[in-house]
């Protein structure tokens, strides 16, 4: 595999993790599970990744559309 073939894979993990965590987060507060651990680790994480993500945005290496806030 190519280093493009491997960021572009790499760049579409980071995506579709982050939507997935926007996902559990949301059922989580639907839930009344604001306070919990596992709320607040997700969280953590999705920041993470929304740090990562404004990186590549800055360069113009993601496409907007495939972003679930």
């Amino acid at each position: 595999m190519e280093r493009l073939e491997r960021f572009e894979k790499a760049l579409n993990d980071i995506i579709n993790e982050y939507n997935k965590l926007g996902r559990e987060l949301e059922k989580l507060r639907s839930e009344g599970k604001t306070k919990t651990t596992k709320f607040r680790e997700l969280l953590g994480k999705k920041l993470v990744y929304s740090m990562i993500i404004t990186i590549f945005k800055r360069y113009d290496l993601i496409d907007k559309d495939l972003l679930k806030d």
